[in-house]
């Protein structure tokens, strides 16, 4: 009885259709490319003096890109050297009904004009806005350096 039971479960499942499941896009690890890992070196790092607690937040997003450019791979091995630029054109503040809205745009630029720029608006708790500002600086810093570092995967690619 009971394997009639799973009989009937495997039929049931065999005749629903399939659903196309997306890969997950192939990360070239350690393994795949050069060896060792490059000195990456943030050459300017620009943010307006208009941004609310500017000294923080430059203090703030130094050691969020120094964090973040370990942990990307950027296809390069340990005797190369990266330099990047990071610009932050946009932090805005503003609190509507009790809801913090951070808008924040960054741009980064690698030598020879590639760039990369990440925009967001992100709303949290009014009550901790450097929290949610930390956060927000977090997400736009990983946007920018992860398209910088595929860029630059894409250049030593094309060599």
């Amino acid at each position: 009885m009971r394997a009639l039971g799973l009989l009937s479960i495997a039929l049931l499942l065999a005749s629903v259709p399939r659903v196309a499941v997306a890969r997950e896009p192939a990360l070239v690890g350690p393994s795949d490319g050069p060896e060792g890992r490059p000195q990456v070196v943030l050459d300017l790092l620009e943010v307006p003096h208009d941004v609310p607690e500017y000294q923080r937040v430059t203090k703030v997003l130094t050691k969020i890109l120094k964090h973040e450019h370990h942990r990307v791979e950027w296809g390069a091995g340990r005797h190369s050297r990266i330099t990047y630029r990071f610009y932050l054109e946009q932090l805005d503040l503003s609190v509507e009904r009790g809801v913090l809205k951070v808008r924040c745009t960054a741009l980064g630029r690698l030598p020879k004009g590639k760039t990369a720029r990440s925009k967001l608006e992100f709303g949290g708790d009014a009550k901790a806005p450097r929290q949610v500002i930390d956060h927000v600086l977090a997400i736009v810093a990983r946007g920018v350096l992860t398209r910088l570092a595929d860029l630059e995967r894409d250049r030593r690619a094309r060599r």
